[in-house]
Protein backbone atom coordinates (compact mmCIF):
# COMPACT_ATOMS: atom_id res chain seq x y z
CA UNK A 1 0.00 0.00 0.00
CA UNK A 2 1.64 2.99 -1.18
CA UNK A 3 0.06 6.23 -0.64
CA UNK A 4 0.50 8.91 -3.15
CA UNK A 5 1.20 12.25 -1.68
CA UNK A 6 -0.59 15.09 -3.25
CA UNK A 7 0.83 18.50 -2.84
CA UNK A 8 -1.78 21.14 -2.67
CA UNK A 9 -0.27 24.39 -3.81
CA UNK A 10 -1.83 27.76 -3.35
CA UNK A 11 -3.14 29.24 -6.54
CA UNK A 12 -0.73 31.65 -8.07
CA UNK A 13 -1.49 35.25 -7.36
CA UNK A 14 -1.17 37.25 -10.48
CA UNK A 15 -1.77 40.93 -10.90
CA UNK A 16 -4.18 40.96 -13.73
CA UNK A 17 -5.64 44.07 -15.28
CA UNK A 18 -8.86 43.50 -13.31
CA UNK A 19 -6.95 43.59 -10.02
CA UNK A 20 -4.96 46.63 -11.05
CA UNK A 21 -8.09 48.59 -12.02
CA UNK A 22 -9.79 47.51 -8.80
CA UNK A 23 -6.82 48.64 -6.69
CA UNK A 24 -6.61 51.94 -8.58
CA UNK A 25 -10.31 52.48 -7.96
CA UNK A 26 -9.84 51.85 -4.22
CA UNK A 27 -6.84 54.20 -4.20
CA UNK A 28 -8.87 56.93 -5.91
CA UNK A 29 -11.69 56.49 -3.38
CA UNK A 30 -9.20 56.77 -0.51
CA UNK A 31 -7.74 59.97 -1.97
CA UNK A 32 -11.20 61.43 -2.47
CA UNK A 33 -12.12 60.58 1.13
CA UNK A 34 -8.96 62.23 2.48
CA UNK A 35 -9.49 65.33 0.34
CA UNK A 36 -13.10 65.74 1.44
CA UNK A 37 -12.18 65.24 5.10
CA UNK A 38 -9.54 68.00 4.91
CA UNK A 39 -11.88 70.30 3.02
CA UNK A 40 -14.62 69.76 5.60
CA UNK A 41 -12.20 70.53 8.44
CA UNK A 42 -11.18 73.78 6.74
CA UNK A 43 -14.80 74.80 6.24
CA UNK A 44 -15.59 74.08 9.91
CA UNK A 45 -12.58 76.18 10.98
CA UNK A 46 -13.74 79.04 8.74
CA UNK A 47 -17.24 78.88 10.21
CA UNK A 48 -15.88 78.97 13.76
CA UNK A 49 -13.64 81.93 12.88
CA UNK A 50 -16.61 83.76 11.36
CA UNK A 51 -18.74 83.09 14.46
CA UNK A 52 -16.00 84.46 16.69
CA UNK A 53 -15.68 87.54 14.48
CA UNK A 54 -19.44 88.03 14.53
CA UNK A 55 -19.52 87.98 18.33
CA UNK A 56 -16.72 90.56 18.49
CA UNK A 57 -18.37 92.79 15.90
CA UNK A 58 -21.73 92.57 17.67
CA UNK A 59 -20.11 93.61 20.97
CA UNK A 60 -18.36 96.51 19.22
CA UNK A 61 -21.66 97.56 17.61
CA UNK A 62 -23.45 97.60 20.96
CA UNK A 63 -20.62 99.64 22.51
CA UNK A 64 -20.68 102.19 19.72
CA UNK A 65 -24.48 102.48 19.87
CA UNK A 66 -24.38 103.11 23.61
CA UNK A 67 -21.68 105.78 23.17
CA UNK A 68 -23.72 107.43 20.44
CA UNK A 69 -26.86 107.48 22.57
CA UNK A 70 -24.86 108.91 25.46
CA UNK A 71 -23.42 111.67 23.26
CA UNK A 72 -26.85 112.55 21.87
CA UNK A 73 -28.40 113.16 25.29
CA UNK A 74 -29.33 116.77 26.07
CA UNK A 75 -27.21 117.03 29.21
CA UNK A 76 -24.11 115.76 27.47
CA UNK A 77 -24.73 118.02 24.48
CA UNK A 78 -25.07 121.09 26.73
CA UNK A 79 -21.87 120.12 28.53
CA UNK A 80 -19.90 119.76 25.31
CA UNK A 81 -21.26 123.05 23.95
CA UNK A 82 -20.41 124.82 27.22
CA UNK A 83 -16.79 123.73 26.77
CA UNK A 84 -16.77 125.57 23.43
CA UNK A 85 -18.40 128.67 24.89
CA UNK A 86 -21.89 128.18 23.46
CA UNK A 87 -24.61 128.78 26.03
CA UNK A 88 -28.32 128.19 25.99
CA UNK A 89 -30.25 131.44 25.47
CA UNK A 90 -32.14 132.59 28.54
CA UNK A 91 -34.83 134.35 26.53
CA UNK A 92 -36.97 133.24 23.63
CA UNK A 93 -35.58 133.68 20.18
CA UNK A 94 -37.39 136.27 18.13
CA UNK A 95 -38.28 135.15 14.62
CA UNK A 96 -38.04 137.85 11.97
CA UNK A 97 -40.35 137.27 9.03
CA UNK A 98 -40.51 138.98 5.72
CA UNK A 99 -43.60 140.82 4.68
CA UNK A 100 -44.29 138.25 1.90
CA UNK A 101 -44.83 135.39 4.39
Amino acid sequence: MTKEKRSISAPELKLTTEWITYLLFLFALALLYIYLAHRTDNIVRDIERAKKNLVELRAENITLKSELMKNRSRANLEERLAERGVKEPNRAVKVIRKAND
